[in-house]
């Protein structure tokens, strides 16, 4: 019986596991927080058991939505405290920061669990959190693998500490592609990849870097699967592939017009041959975020798809909604989330599908062709 299955984003989902914000610290000063955050760490303070209360009561009403309305199996981590110190040999920080989004620490692609070397210090055990209910459904299906790249030291050598923690100086950085990472090791965060059937969308930036991507290719080619590299235009500050851009069913693709994918991959995607449409997303319906949120305002395309037809969307992203229902037939589902937002993601980075009906299959016609020359 297969209990770990996904290709996509869109295929009828079966199990889905569910972030949970309770415990959370605020983020510690490593280099890779700052540059996220411009310098606005919350220093390592707990984080109030009101906005922390908010937040479940969204996540617990996703949770809810799709148990009792759409009969999928949820799974929740288990509790973890993020007030406790790391202490390795190359370098300690004060305490961990939280475990709501599955999405950034495990991928599933095909019967795989995909357990990422994530690049921030504070997120180095954070994969823990999911082990135990992970571990469960690896044991029961015996076709599913599980693997991780080389553990990563996270040595002082894998950041660019010339890049800037200033966003005004970054434009020389980003004009060249060139971000908070050097090629020490592999590294990357699982929501830097994009699923799409045989083929893998892999961000390169701030948290991914070309080894991690060179590492995806290496295990993932042997698999059947074509990876290929990303780059977003205006890249000026970190966020994950997935509130940039969005595969919403075959032939579909929502993007992000403020960070549109570099020319070349994107004629490839668009190419007659393949004849996928690119929608830009409207803008989001404000630019302000909750209070301690550092993620981009583009968590309005961070949505979550029941089927090919089905999607959940933030409630106040009414321009979006419109979108997506009246115009491309969409069943929407409105749901508030905004509370959540300031534990790093939408409803994709807060989630992570396990189980999806469906196979491995091509969606590019142009792809196909060119692997066979």
């Amino acid at each position: 019986m297969k209990l770990i299955n996904s290709y996509n984003d869109w295929d009828p989902l079966r199990t889905i596991a569910i972030g949970d914000p309770s415990l959370s610290y605020g983020l510690p000063e490593e280099f890779q927080c700052q540059v996220k955050t411009v310098n606005t760490c919350r220093n390592g303070t707990i984080i109030n058991d009101t906005d922390i209360n908010r937040a479940k009561i969204q996540i617990n009403e996703l949770s809810m939505l799709l148990q009792n309305d759409y009969s999928i199996n949820v799974i929740r981590p288990d509790l973890v405290s993020h007030g406790q110190s790391i202490k390795t040999p190359f370098w300690d920080i004060p305490n961990t920061n939280e475990n709501s989004c599955p999405r950034d620490v495990f991928n599933i692609i095909g019967n795989t669990i995909l357990e990422a070397p994530v690049s921030w210090r504070c997120r180095y055990f954070e994969s823990l959190a999911y082990k135990s209910p992970l571990m469960e459904l690896w044991k029961c299906d015996k076709s599913a693998s599980w693997i991780h790249p080389p553990k990563q030291s996270l040595k002082d050598d894998l950041y660019n500490y010339n890049f800037p923690i200033d966003l005004s100086k970054r434009k020389p950085f980003v004009d060249r592609y060139e971000y908070s990472l050097n090629e020490y090791e592999p590294v990357f965060d699982a929501a830097d990849i994009l699923r799409c059937g045989k083929d893998l969308f892999v961000q390169k930036g701030y948290t991914t870097n070309d080894m991690g991507i060179d590492w995806i290719d290496r295990e993932f080619s042997q698999k059947g699967f074509r990876v290929h590299r990303m780059l977003f235009e205006n890249n000026f500050s970190p966020t994950h592939s997935d509130a940039q851009l969005t595969f919403l069913r075959p032939g579909l693709i929502l993007s992000c017009p403020d960070r549109p994918i570099h020319t070349k991959l994107m004629k490839q995607i668009k190419d007659d041959e393949n004849d996928w449409e690119i929608i830009e997303a409207p803008r989001p319906s404000t630019n302000k975020m909750p209070p301690n949120c550092h993620s981009s305002p583009w968590l309005s395309i961070n949505i979550l798809s029941i089927d090919e037809n089905t999607v959940i969307v933030e409630k106040k992203e009414k321009e979006l909604i419109n979108l997506l229902s009246n115009e491309h037939g969409f069943n929407v589902i409105p749901l508030n989330f905004r509370d959540a937002y300031m534990f790093g993601g939408g409803f994709h980075c807060q989630t992570l599908d396990i189980n999806r009906d469906g196979n491995n299959k091509s969606y590019f016609p142009l792809f196909d062709r060119m692997s066979d020359k």
